[in-house]
């Protein structure tokens, strides 16, 4: 016999209780599901006595700090939330599956036998309880279920003392006495004593204690500890014996046919139960069947520790595969493990494009799938667009397909709206042309159809073509795509959320800019006013000295010059109307170039060199503001190559320009400013045209990029940079041949 002082060192050190694989599979799909009540995920849990008490020793744990103790599962279960319930099931399997061999260390204990028993006599306490008009009938429900615990513990702790001794015999006193001698204490002590070390309820707790105790002592005890005897005794025969009419009777004036009808809905509950979980089981034989297969010698006065022996029911007649359930779970968390790897690795990704190709990644690795499309809504949710990795295959190819969300019947966007999971099949006669086509495309027979939900929003769907001969994918795969998709859309939506917040900051930045600035132009321009009045004035009385008046035009023009671009720096609060007309670009920048020339490149060993497109055509657009743009860039460009250098300036025509956004553009003029100076840093990079950032020195204020870019999105264009570090910088300015600012010019 082990040292009664190390038992419960050891208990607590054994670590996890087995369940049935089967439930663990079901509360891991059920946590999977966003949509999954957590009504839904409590029921599961309170099938099982293993998980049940997890749940609860969790949420009483010095951890959360409760002032008072949770005796309900589901109240547990709402408090600690579907996150944490999930990495309670992941956690379990996990140890069931790699301590398998700990848990089948006792050949003769059958986790099927014990969790029907264990709910069998769930069922029959709530139903006493219901009958016998008990307050509390989940708390009874919850006793019953528990009432057996300890004998997983003894079962994971001390398997080999466990197989040594019978278990299954008529009388429970000889079970017992086995217990206290090779182990140091009985089954129903050591689930008392753990109900009790975590403070559950005491209640319970003898509940459990006393659950094999005799009908003399039981009749003196509070009700709960009589209803789990009551229920102990009925769930251990297929009939009602003398023995346990006459404790119905005694403890409840419970007849015959009462107990009857508890033991008959008991049975049919438990049924339903495991038909609901996939659970194959039957229900086991009872004691008293078994017990007519033993020996006299078994008796009580003969017992003795040496003749104790084996007669546990083998269950293998019971329909049960305890290694078909391990291995689905097996399995199960395989692909946990390998989803972990793709959840790294989506935790790091940067950007939209990342996220992606990370997904495409692992629909290659997990369920060699290759063809991978995105469909995801525009800013207004009015369109569906294709989305792929640049390295995709149909990367070129998604660019040009787009659904209308509210006017097409496409199975994509049916997917997308009632977010369910749907297949396109070459021989489905109800397809769109549209359908047809993604088919087609994929040169596959099969497209599963995955929408991508997070935290309840639709943000897309995927489209996935399954290899030759795969008609359908099976359910534990599907499941899985679904969670990874899932976490992908969570990803997305927090990129979303971010460049909103983003946009949002910098309007805050503009309109502070904008508020400085009519600050500024106001206090500003009235000394430039007075000084211009001066300057009449001067002219008046300097009527006679023509070469005064020259000196004094060029002060009068400059000061005009000075004014002119006081007033631009409240571009930021409004859109400014440009004077638009059919703009020769060539001959713009022409002029742009012979005038900076001499006061940006004379005293430099900067070469300057324009190389116009070829039949470039005329673009409604304002040349004034051209000039300010282009002008701003050179400069930036000069200032940027102290030791000398080129600027290299190209124009040329450009067919279907797509964004950043994927979205495809119209033809128009693409103007690039190349330089081979230092380069952006890349922490500026990533802020360019955001006021105050700059890469000058000497007090500068860092508006000018901003104003450049707020300048081409007034006329209409977009402008990007790239730029390396000691190669070079490149802007790119894009002006689409038709624009709104355009259209609303001519009208």
């Amino acid at each position: 016999m082990i040292n009664s002082e190390d038992i419960y060192t050891q208990i607590k050190r054994s670590g996890n209780l087995p369940t049935l694989p089967e439930i663990l599979l079901k509360l891991l799909e059920a946590c999977d599901n966003e949509a999954t009540p957590l009504s839904e995920v409590a029921a599961i849990i309170s099938k099982d006595p293993a998980l049940s008490f997890r749940v609860l020793q969790l949420v009483n744990s010095s951890y959360y700090g409760l002032r008072s103790t949770f005796t309900g599962v589901e109240q547990a279960v709402v408090y600690l939330g579907t996150n944490r319930i999930k990495n309670i099931a992941i956690t379990t399997s996990i140890h069931q599956v790699f301590e398998r061999k700990r848990f089948r260390a006792s050949k003769h204990f059958k986790i099927s036998r014990f969790w029907w028993n264990s709910l069998a006599c769930a069922t029959l306490a709530r139903r006493i309880a219901q009958r016998i008009l008990y307050p509390n009938p989940d708390e009874a429900y919850l006793s019953g279920l528990m009432h057996d615990i300890g004998r997983l513990i003894l079962v994971s702790t001390f398997p080999k003392e466990h197989d040594s001794f019978l278990l299954e015999v008529e009388d429970v006193q000889n079970e017992l006495w086995a217990e206290k001698q090779l182990i140091g204490i009985t089954h129903c002590e050591a689930g008392a004593w753990l109900v009790n070390n975590w403070k559950l309820n005491s209640l319970m707790a003898d509940a459990i204690r006393y659950h094999h105790e005799s009908l003399e002592r039981v009749k003196d005890a509070f009700p709960l500890v009589q209803i789990v005897y009551l229920a102990n005794l009925l769930r251990e025969n297929d009939e009602i014996s003398e023995h346990e009419n006459e404790a119905g009777k005694q403890l409840f004036g419970l007849g015959f046919s009462n107990l009857q009808e508890i033991v008959d809905g008991s049975v049919e509950e438990v049924v339903a139960i495991a038909e609901n979980l996939n659970i194959n089981v039957k229900p086991p034989t009872s004691k008293r069947n078994k017990q007519e297969k033993l020996d006299n010698e078994s008796k009580t006065k003969n017992l003795t520790i040496e003749n104790v022996v084996d007669v546990v029911t083998d269950l293998n007649d019971s329909g049960y595969n305890e290694d078909r359930g391990q291995s689905v779970l097996a399995s199960r968390i395989k692909s946990v493990a390998l989803l972990s790897g793709f959840l790294e690795n989506l935790v790091h990704a940067a950007d939209i494009e990342t996220i992606f190709a990370v997904f495409e990644q692992s629909m290659n690795v997990l369920f060699n799938i290759n063809n991978v499309l995105f469909f995801l809504p525009d800013r207004d949710g009015v369109l569906l667009k294709g989305r792929t990795s640049k390295a995709n295959d149909f990367n070129l190819i998604s660019q040009a397909l787009v659904l209308p969300i509210q006017r097409s019947s496409s199975t994509i966007v049916k997917s997308y709206l009632n977010s369910s999971v749907s297949y396109l099949t070459t021989d489905n006669t109800h397809n769109t042309i549209a359908d047809g086509q993604v088919i087609a495309a994929f040169n596959c027979s099969t497209v599963y159809l995955v929408p991508i939900v997070a935290n309840k929003q639709r943000v897309g769907v995927v489209l996935l073509g399954l290899p030759e001969n795969i008609k359908a994918l099976p359910h534990s795969d599907s499941q899985l795509i679904q969670v990874i998709a899932q976490q992908m859309g969570i990803c997305l939506l927090l990129e979303d959320m971010q460049s909103k917040k983003t946009e949002e900051i910098e309007a805050e930045r503009v309109a502070a800019v904008s508020m400085t600035a009519r600050k500024f132009t106001h206090e500003i321009n009235n000394p430039l006013g007075i000084i211009t009045n001066y300057l009449a004035t001067m002219r008046l009385k300097l009527e006679k000295e023509s070469d005064v008046h020259e000196e004094i035009d060029i002060i009068s023009e400059e000061i005009r010059r000075i004014s002119s671009m006081v007033n631009q720096m409240d571009l930021f609060s409004q859109t400014v109307s440009y004077r638009m007309e059919l703009t020769d670009i060539n001959a713009v920048i022409d002029d742009i170039v012979q005038i900076v020339k001499e006061p940006l490149f004379a005293k430099s060993a900067t070469v300057i060199t324009f190389k116009p497109g070829k039949m470039l055509p005329h673009l409604l657009s304002s040349g004034d503001a051209l000039k300010q743009v282009i002008i701003n860039l050179i400069k930036n460009a000069s200032e940027a190559m102290d030791n000398g250098g080129a600027v290299d300036i190209i124009t040329k025509v450009i067919h279907n320009r797509t964004s950043e956004n994927n979205s495809t553009e119209k033809n128009g003029i693409e103007i690039l400013i190349e330089d081979n100076g230092p380069g952006i840093p890349d922490s500026i990079l990533t802020s360019l045209y955001k006021p105050f950032a700059t890469t000058k020195k000497n007090g500068h204020s860092g508006l000018g990029l901003s104003i450049v870019n707020k300048i081409v999105k007034d006329l209409g264009g977009s402008i990007s940079c790239t730029s390396k570090t000691n190669v070079g910088t490149c802007f790119s300015i894009f002006l689409p041949f038709e624009t709104k600012a355009a259209n609303s010019a001519v009208k």
